[in-house]
């Protein structure tokens, strides 16, 4: 993602634009595996050493709450933060504690229609979160 389409994703949301959001928004983007706050300043404190671990931990509750980004507690009840917030599920590996996205359109249609086809008596659901757990296979060499 471009510093544009990163500071209009920024602004668009109320959002004042900054290096440090940006830095942190990119990197963020740039991820697959969900990472942790901590991941986060890990990724980007080398080539932005004036930022801290508060600054990237308040940036990340402001993208939150603007609906920029998804936070989630994996297995281990560690807060890691998505990117995509479009439907999607995820592969958890029991292992490694890897969280990786899995998105299969036939998948999310049924998930939809079985929502539409059923009453959940006094209750709007607008989030799915569907995580699949097991073990990631490792290749045989022969």
């Amino acid at each position: 993602m471009n510093r544009i389409a990163v500071k209009d994703k920024i602004t668009n949301k109320g959002l004042k634009f900054t290096h440090q959001r940006m830095v942190i928004l990119k990197a963020l983007e740039a991820s697959v595996a969900h990472p942790t706050a901590e991941q986060v300043f890990d990724l980007i404190s080398i080539d932005n050493p004036s930022i801290s671990l508060g600054t990237v931990y308040k940036t990340l509750d402001s993208f939150v709450h603007a609906g920029i980004l998804r936070k989630f507690i994996d297995q281990k009840g560690v807060m890691r933060f998505d990117a995509i917030l479009e439907a999607h599920s995820h592969l958890y590996c029991k292992d490694t504690h890897e969280i990786r996205d899995y998105r299969n359109d036939a998948f999310e249609q049924l998930l939809k229609d079985f929502i539409s086809k059923n009453n959940f008596e006094d209750f709007e659901i607008d989030e799915i979160s569907v995580v699949f757990k097991g073990f990631k296979k490792t290749e045989t060499i022969i």
